[in-house]
């Protein structure tokens, strides 16, 4: 469905008493009705029994196209065909809307004869030329010159038909009324007539155009539905321009490719779907459709025909203006073979009263009238990385070039090149007779959310073949950021306003005001009065400031409206609005037609303004309604997607009569779909990660739901592909080299395009509640497992392959989700584990290395997580250990560390026992295996004391005994300072504390049955 926009001008006053002089439009949609030929055909059919079939057609047709081919030895036959414009208005000045200037006229021949003349850049190798163009009449239907060539201009109203802008033209009355009145001889013209205002049934379903269909040979006793009084072409005066220059820039219908499609139907042509799903359009190189398109579609369009790929292109498509750009070989032998044998065109071939009057210019513009594109990043390429699309962008010539010309490409703009985009022709070379150039501008799609940019599109001209125009000259593409989607499984509140309890003023952002001038005393506010039913304030209409009662004047003719802030629909789909009101007003002739009611407007601008209305096209208003009413749910139209917009609560009353309450609203609440977190296996496109970026929006490519998010990257990552490999709502078991424990059954998986073990990110997983209901309160507590890529899931993992992370937990229960956010180091395996799950340190090696009086220590560790340290433990029997040292951590770090420690208190030809006991960071411990160590020599005792000299105290250790010695500290007038009986220094150093010695030289007696020992010491102060 289309929708052309009618003007209303208007004068709106804010709030505040500032006068906000402002143009207002309000645009209402109507039904487009693209073209009414093969209905107007059928009807005719079931009226006249007698008439021709399409069988009996369709036969002919074939055996004149069969015929066509074999006297056509070189090509198509060259045709000329005179037309007449028909210029039907009210006598507007030549150059309005209804009337347009010559200049219109000139541009939408042009448009014909290019696309006839299959200069409308096709993409299609069967495209062809016809070989038929246009030309305008020169002479009238009585032989005069004409003033205008090709142009006959009629007033309706000194002819007395009816005004058209009332209830708009049907076919029937045209057919009946207009054409007879004011034909050309149609063997000697092609005559079409340009009317304003065309409509089928009612006043919202406008009519684009229609044609008469050729008939065979007139043989005697078939009737056909075309005539001497009404052969020709009906378009409405909207769709008449060219690419180059469109009517009021209306690619919809405003390119001049309405004529062309009614064209083809006056020499022949039928819809490309047949008029039926699947059905044939009688020409073999044109693929079968299921129906009808269009808009502006996307290559490739299967359908349920078996057709790979629609070719929406054709001119006989109801695709819009700025797509259609094609006739087929077998389209072209139809036309030919009509305009040599079918009544009425045989004789518009040899027709003398038409003459090639002049052409366009060598002038170039952007196809885009408008100077803006507005267009989503998604990438359209079927690969998976890298995402992009190609916009084809043309520069048109007005005519043809007149020589050779090169034009240098300029881009501009907020979006980064050969980042966000990439100018695949950053130049075009124009050659004599040449029409148009393909530029392309590649937009590479990205999970980024870094908000809607824009590439501006300026050139420079080499030679003088073609020269710039008039208009058209820059094109803007705004590119719009799709990845800003809201997460959540529910319905979600998007903007909601109840009018608060008091005050008396509207709230922030709000603007109300008046679509006519004067104002008048009906007018809306914010008040307490809104009776049974409305609690605290509410929207209504007062026609007293003052008391703010809810009532109107019923005399006093009002157009108030009440404009919302503008309310973002970014990353929500279906929005849906709802609120409470009354409002009675009065009826009028009917409850449909009410002259006192409430209405519902949007607006992106305050300046335009749209009507609300239901599936069926009807727009909402609200009368008769005394009580405080729900509205229930309504949906909101697609361009209310996914973008900004306010909205508007309109109120209107005529000056006669009327009754109360007028519009009250209340409890406004827009809502929308956020995107579902993805629970299923599945896979996002790859795509690239800019260093810094602050979000990047991972989907699965077929439901679109959400995987991941990854962010804060410190180098850039090319091809990173988000992938779900698990999935449901129990758990699993996991074995680490700590024990068994369990996991989620949910797995994803990060992987670029290239191994990548540095790269630094955080990255947010989510899961649904209904996914993590079997963990209870223990959700909340959960901690990442991150797995190195290629590792068994079902084997032992350790801290050599994977890793604990604690994550940033945020539990969105009106949602239904749960995210995990935790920064990682290289990419690979996620997964949510059970609180205590643990890895411990993995140890290379831990060896005990005998030198010639002391045990060395050394072990390495391959990697470590929230490692504090360990502690040397050493036993005499393997059973019971005692610490020796704690050695401290690195704490984390993917790198291998070396660690040692000697042990200098040992006997000889004594077998020690050795482990380690690793402390993590929260305390949990883990122990290592036990090496055993030995050193073998003498029996001779040895004593060791240190430090020497010493303070405070010294370690004695005894080599070469298993007994307790005496120990007396001696000076140097032999009198003993300190005695410790019973000592044992040879299983470890005896700490002999010396506090309170005063300084100087002292003898150390060490007294054991192998005999006395004495060492000299000097204590210091």
């Amino acid at each position: 469905m289309k929708k052309i926009l009618v003007c209303l001008a208007f004068i709106i006053i804010l709030i505040n008493n500032k006068l906000f002089a402002q143009t207002l439009n309000i645009k209402s949609p109507a039904t487009v009705i693209k073209c009414y030929t093969a209905e107007l055909m059928s009807q005719f059919k079931l009226a006249h029994p007698n008439a021709e079939t399409d069988a009996h057609f369709e036969n002919w047709m074939q055996q004149k196209i069969v015929e066509k081919k074999a006297n056509r030895a070189n090509g198509v036959t060259a045709i000329t065909i005179p037309i007449i414009f028909h210029i039907i208005s009210k006598g507007e000045a030549i150059g309005n809307a209804a009337n347009p200037a010559a200049a219109t006229i000139n541009q939408q021949l042009l448009q014909l004869n290019k696309d006839y003349a299959n200069q409308s850049n096709s993409i299609y190798s069967v495209a062809a030329n016809s070989g038929i163009q246009f030309v305008l009449a020169q002479k009238d239907n009585s032989g005069a010159t004409l003033a205008e060539p090709g142009i006959d201009r009629i007033n309706s109203t000194t002819r007395g038909w009816t005004d058209y802008n009332t209830n708009g033209w049907s076919p029937s009355y045209i057919d009946a009324t207009i054409k007879p009145a004011s034909i050309f001889n149609p063997n000697n013209f092609y005559n079409l007539w340009v009317i304003p205002n065309i409509t089928i049934g009612s006043t919202t379903s406008i009519l684009l155009g229609y044609a008469t269909f050729p008939t065979a040979s007139g043989l005697t006793g078939i009737s056909s539905g075309e005539t001497a009084t009404t052969a020709g072409v009906v378009i409405r005066t909207a769709t008449l321009g060219s690419i180059f220059s469109p009517f009021d820039c209306a690619q919809s219908f405003g390119l001049g490719k309405t004529l062309t499609h009614e064209t083809g139907h006056f020499l022949g042509l039928r819809h490309i779907w047949g008029d039926a799903n699947c059905a044939t359009d009688y020409c073999d190189d044109t693929p079968v459709h299921t129906t009808s398109n269009s808009g502006v579609p996307i290559h490739p369009k299967s359908n349920s025909c078996g057709t790979y790929d629609e070719m929406f292109e054709n001119y006989m498509d109801y695709s819009d203006d700025i797509v259609v750009n094609t006739f087929t070989n077998n389209q072209v032998s139809r036309m030919q073979a009509v305009m040599t044998n079918s009544p009425r065109r045989i004789s518009l071939a040899t027709s003398t009263v038409g003459a090639i009057t002049g052409s366009g210019s060598n002038k170039i513009a952007f196809e885009n009238c408008t100077g803006v594109l507005n267009i989503t990043e998604a990438g359209s390429n079927t690969a998976t990385y890298p995402r992009y699309r190609d916009l084809h962008l043309t520069l048109n010539v007005e005519n043809i070039a007149t020589g050779a010309a090169t034009v240098t490409i300029a881009a501009t703009g907020s979006a980064v090149k050969n980042i966000q985009y990439q100018l695949i022709t950053p130049s075009v070379t124009f050659a004599a007779g040449d029409n148009y150039k393909d530029i392309i501008v590649r937009l590479f799609d990205n999970a980024e959310v870094d908000g809607n940019r824009n590439i501006i599109l300026n050139y420079s001209i080499a030679g003088n073949g073609v020269t710039a125009g008039l208009a058209a000259q820059q094109l803007t593409i705004n590119v719009i950021d799709d990845d800003n989607v809201k997460v959540g499984l529910n319905n979600a509140a998007i903007y909601s306003e109840n009018f608060g309890l008091s005050g008396g003023n509207f709230p922030a952002g709000w603007l109300s005001g008046s679509f006519i001038s004067p104002v008048g005393i009906n007018k809306f506010t914010i008040g307490l009065n809104g009776g049974a039913g409305i609690s605290g304030q509410s929207l209504y209409i007062t026609n007293d400031k003052n008391t703010n009662l809810l009532n109107y004047d019923v005399t006093a003719a009002a157009d108030a409206i009440a404009i919302t802030p503008l309310i973002s629909t970014i990353g929500y789909t279906n929005p849906t609005l709802s609120f409470n009101y009354k409002c009675n007003g009065e009826a009028g002739t009917s409850a449909t037609t009410p002259v006192d009611y409430g209405q519902l407007l949007y607006t992106f601008d305050n300046n335009t303004f749209y009507f609300l209305s239901d599936a069926a096209g009807n727009n909402y208003k609200y009368q008769a309604v005394n009580t405080a009413t729900n509205t229930g749910i309504i949906t909101l139209p697609p361009e209310l997607q996914n973008t900004n917009f306010s909205l508007g609560f309109r109120w209107v009353n005529n000056n006669m009569a009327g009754n109360n309450p007028p519009f009250l609203v209340d409890d406004i609440v827009v809502s929308g779909t956020p995107q579902s977190p993805d629970s299923s296996i599945s896979s996002s496109y790859g795509f690239n990660i800019r260093n810094g970026s602050s979000s990047n929006i991972f989907r699965d490519t077929t439901t679109n739901n959400i995987v991941a998010n990854i962010n804060s990257s410190n180098t850039d990552v090319p091809g990173i592909k988000a992938t779900i490999t698990g999935a449901g709502n129990g758990t699993a078991a996991v074995s680490t080299s700590g024990g068994a424990f369990i996991r989620t059954q949910k797995v994803y998986q990060i992987s670029p395009l290239q191994a990548n073990t540095t790269t630094t990110y955080q990255a947010t997983f989510y899961f649904t509640e209904t996914e993590l209901a079997v963990w209870g309160t223990n959700k909340l507590k959960l901690k990442f497992l991150k797995v190195k890529d290629g590792v068994n899931l079902s084997g032992t993992l350790n801290q050599s392959n994977s890793q604990i992370i604690v994550p940033l937990v945020v539990e969105n229960t009106a949602g239904g989700y749960i995210a995990y956010t935790g920064s990682f180091t290289g990419f690979s395996q996620f997964m949510l584990v059970e609180p205590t799950t643990v890895l411990p340190i993995t140890l290379v090696d831990f060896i005990v290395t005998p030198q010639q009086d002391a045990l060395q220590l050394s072990w390495t560790s391959s990697l470590e997580i929230n490692n504090k340290g360990f502690m040397v433990e050493r036993s005499l029997d393997g059973l019971n250990f005692s610490n020796l040292q704690f050695i401290a951590g690195k704490g984390n770090t993917n790198t291998s560390t070396n660690y040692s420690f000697t042990d200098s208190y040992v006997q000889h030809n004594k077998l020690y026992y050795y482990r380690l006991k690793q402390i993590d960071i929260d305390g949990k411990v883990f122990y290592s295996t036990i090496k055993k160590g030995l050193i073998h020599g003498d029996k001779n005792i040895k004593i060791t004391i240190n430090p020497n000299p010493s303070s405070g105290h010294v370690n004695i250790f005894i080599r070469g005994t298993n007994n307790p010695a005496i120990i007396e500290l001696i000076n140097a007038t032999g009198q003993i300072l300190k005695q410790v009986n019973g000592v044992n220094a040879f299983d470890s150093n005896y700490n002999l504390m010396l506090t309170g010695i005063a300084k100087g030289v002292y003898n150390l007696l060490i007294i054991l049955p192998e005999g006395t020992f004495t060492k000299k010491i000097i204590i210091l102060e």
